[in-house]
């Protein structure tokens, strides 16, 4: 008998039956070793077919070891095992493979040193939420929110356990500090670095500059936070030197005043942070003296001791808990998962985490699985590559004078005679390449239309198609050509690491990239993803973007990160569809999570009313905007201000605006328009400025935090119903389709609940607030599923049916 399969000596006979049950099937399974290295417990966690089983890893720990059969009796790993294989052993978790006998065992990875984790005292934590508890010494008008208490509760238990948890706490549970308690007395008893993810800017700055302070002053033990951003937010000192040297020799196209300004503040900032600079900057001079992982130099920089990120860096590896927002989680992730490894990236290892705002992860996540290509991507790499003498290409050729005499005549060929003409027949394509894109669109009304067969064989498409392979061509030629020069020119110097190295190796990296987008939205191949063409505008000129994105995010968010994680907390006021967490589960591809769902403790009965005008006209109806005009006229002229108004499209928002500015303007009413000014400038006026109106789409419809009398009156225009025929939305309702499943019930029902439900939430932020929600759309009462929308209210909140003349009493009622 091997040293092998002396492992299964305790449990062969558990195992074959087992396997046995599953009809000879594949099982998934978690073993506990003893300290002989013999596996004396199994748990069986999933069954699947004849050459697959689901991995449910969500609470494995350190030293255990997971196991599947081969009913083949090939004990050899599948590409699959070795890649899970990989992922468990980052964890200390061992993996190994049995026949179905199970007197045959294939260990992959050795199981890690078991780490006993301490478990939180419960009843020690939960004091702090009671009313003679401490948050109540330290905070006024604590209240004890029984809410609260069971969201604690909660989380205390997958700290605990090392469970998946999905939990949903109404607005003003306070279930930042409930999780943030947990969370730091876990960190202080098991030294285990907690990252907590948000989705909004001012959630995170709730969380450091308030939430986290104020616990600082509560908790008897101290700790360590920080709010991590992005290299891209700071300042790079060696980029700055070539900047000013720029600057002072006319290179540079930058007034002299915001010149002085930027380098007045470079003398004067400590932490060298994008968000400290308080005057006027366009991202395009930000971005050339902003930091970029692939033209960073690191040690061998002259002011690596004193770079900004750097030491921003430094306290993110110190520090016990992370906040991060979703864009950098799931970047951070990406990378990892592209390079392989656990040490790229900017996150320090962690294996606990905590998404709150997490309803919009899904969405996140197909954003940031995408590979689209623009214009001004290829633009910037050209930029950099070839267009003034700073330029690398005039880098390269300094550096040619520099070599070895018999190399200089080579390299100065490939320079002259190959690099520089196929950089300039890329110069000459990309314009023609996006051209040919733009005329191709033209042909159809849409701004956005799918890359599909019928596409790929019009005329058109074909031309554009040769365009795009020549492009493709060159750029690989070119990637070609710069290897060589890399090959030979820098690579193997004794001397460390210079720019020209550096920005070599960056523009050999970025051209592979380029080259892998356009191969891949050219040929849109991949079953997984969704391919399709896009007008937008960029600088006030239409440009068109080849877009891409995974049909089902769920089905590569568990392998890119939370098969690396032992717990993890997903919390949202709306997370739930028809009180079902259904569709939660198919956005994230999570298999099995515990679950809680906690109402809000405002009382909604006494502080807002839902009103449903009954005698307005259907959505779809012709005079729906006409009637829409004049009822908004007659509500914000009532209200004076403290009134939001949610669209669920720009072209409906600009038709209201434009029909309603001049006559408002003139009662001394101004309309803030996210169709004119930016999201920032409107909440700031708002904050600011009394009878001011806020006309916003889509970002309106979460994160706005506007208690008081600050905002009295919520209108929302329509249901907010995903966009039919889009091809993102429609790729996803064909993949349902093909499921057996119905998509309206499945997709876009249960996307506008939860949308409908964030925007409800704008209204009533704390418990002294008190208003009125207007729904101009009648479907909710007048369709089979608009029971779906009203279900979802909070508990005791009136809804009230009534005339559009009645409207403006109500708001006198309230108190305008």
């Amino acid at each position: 008998m091997s040293a092998s399969a002396e492992m299964l000596l305790e449990v062969g006979n558990i195992i074959e039956n087992e396997i046995e049950a599953a009809s000879g099937n594949e099982i998934f399974m978690r073993a506990q070793l003893n300290n002989k290295n013999i596996i004396e417990d199994i748990e069986v966690l999933a069954r699947g077919n004849s050459y697959s089983a689901p991995a449910v890893i969500n609470n494995l720990m350190a030293g255990e070891m997971i196991i599947h059969n081969h009913p083949s009796g090939d004990l050899t790993p599948s590409a699959a095992d070795i890649r899970l294989a990989a992922k468990m052993a980052e964890r200390g978790i061992g993996f190994a493979i049995v026949n179905n006998q199970a007197d045959q065992i294939y260990v992959v990875v050795e199981a890690g040193s078991k780490k006993e984790n301490k478990k939180l005292d419960k009843e020690e934590i939960l004091s702090y939420f009671k009313k003679e508890g401490k948050l109540a010494q330290e905070i006024d008008n604590f209240s004890e929110r029984k809410e609260q208490l069971l969201t604690a509760e909660k989380i205390i238990n997958s700290f605990n356990q090392h469970q998946f948890d999905f939990i949903e706490a109404g607005t003003g549970t306070g279930k930042s500090f409930a999780y943030l308690i947990p969370a730091l007395f876990y960190n202080n008893l098991n030294q285990a670095r907690i990252v907590v993810s948000t989705n909004t800017i001012n959630l995170q700055e709730q969380l450091i500059n308030k939430d986290l302070v104020t616990l600082k002053r509560v908790l008897d033990f101290d700790f360590n936070a920080v709010l991590v951003k992005g290299r891209n937010n700071y300042l790079c000192l060696r980029k700055f030197k070539n900047f000013k040297k720029n600057f002072e020799n006319d290179d540079l196209k930058i007034k002299a005043e915001l010149f002085h300004e930027l380098n007045d503040w470079k003398k004067q900032t400590e932490a060298g942070e994008k968000s400290e600079i308080n005057f006027q900057l366009k991202k395009l001079i930000w971005n050339q003296i902003a930091a970029e992982s692939d033209l960073c130099l690191k040690t061998s920089c002259p002011f690596y001791s004193n770079c900004y990120f750097m030491q921003a860096r430094k306290a993110i590896y110190k520090a016990d808990i992370l906040i991060v927002n979703h864009h950098l989680l799931l970047s951070d992730a990406r990378v990892k998962d592209d390079a392989g490894s656990a040490d790229r990236g900017i996150l320090p290892n962690f294996n606990h985490l905590i998404i709150d705002e997490a309803h919009n992860i899904g969405e996140i996540a197909t954003d940031h699985l995408g590979h689209p290509l623009y214009q001004p991507l290829l633009d910037n790499w050209l930029k950099r590559l070839s267009g003034d003498k700073n330029s690398l290409l005039s880098e390269i050729r300094e550096d040619i004078a520099l070599a070895v005499d018999s190399d200089q005549k080579r390299l100065r060929d490939i320079l002259d005679k190959k690099i520089i003409p196929t950089t300039q027949k890329i110069r000459d394509l990309i314009p023609q390449y996006f051209n040919e894109l733009k005329d191709l669109i033209a042909d159809y009304r849409d701004k956005k239309i799918t890359v599909n067969q019928k596409l790929q064989s019009e005329m058109k498409w074909q031309e554009f198609y040769q365009t795009a392979q020549d492009l493709a061509a060159y750029l690989k030629n070119n990637f070609s050509f710069l290897q060589i020069i890399y090959e030979n020119l820098y690579l193997g110097l004794e001397a460390e690491t210079d720019e020209s190295e550096m920005k070599i190796k960056s523009s050999i990296n970025r051209c592979h990239d380029l080259i892998k987008r356009i191969e891949f939205n050219l040929e849109a191949a991949d079953d997984d993803y969704v391919f399709w063409l896009e007008s937008s505008y960029y600088r006030g000129s239409e440009q068109i973007v080849q877009k891409s994105a995974p049909i089902d995010a769920g089905k590569f968010l568990p392998d890119m990160l939370w098969s690396k994680l032992t717990n993890i907390i997903f919390t949202s006021a709306t997370i739930t569809a028809a009180n079902s967490f259904d569709y939660f589960y198919r956005e994230t591809g999570i298999k099995t999570a515990e679950e809680l769902k906690v109402e809000s403790p405002f009382d909604y009965s006494k502080q807002a009313e839902l009103l449903i005008p009954l005698d307005f006209p259907d959505p779809g109806n012709k005079n729906f905007l006409k009637e829409l005009v004049i009822n908004l006229k007659k509500i914000i002229s009532k209200s004076r201000g403290s009134t939001m108004v949610l669209f669920t499209s720009y072209r409906m928002l600009s038709y209201c605006y434009n029909n309603l500015k001049d006559e408002l303007e003139e009662l001394g009413i101004r309309i803030l328009s996210q169709s004119r000014l930016s999201r920032n400038y409107i909440m700031q006026e708002f904050r600011a400025e009394y009878n001011t109106v806020i006309f916003g789409t889509s970002s309106f419809w979460e994160g706005v935090d506007l208690p008081g009398d600050i905002l009295k009156y919520l209108v929302m225009v329509k249901l907010p119903f995903p966009v039919p025929g889009e091809p993102l939305y429609q790729a996803k309702e064909d993949l349902l389709k093909a499921e057996g499943l119905n998509p309206f019930y499945n997709l876009a029902l249960p996307q506008a609940v939860i949308k409908f439900r964030q925007g409800f939430g704008r209204l009533i932020r704390s418990k002294k607030d008190k208003g009125l929600i207007i729904l101009f759309d009648r479907r909710v009462k007048s369709r089979s599923y608009g029971h779906k929308f009203l279900d979802s209210l909070p508990e005791g909140c009136p809804v009230v049916e009534l005339n559009c003349n009645k409207l403006v009493e109500k708001i006198d009622e309230n108190g305008a």
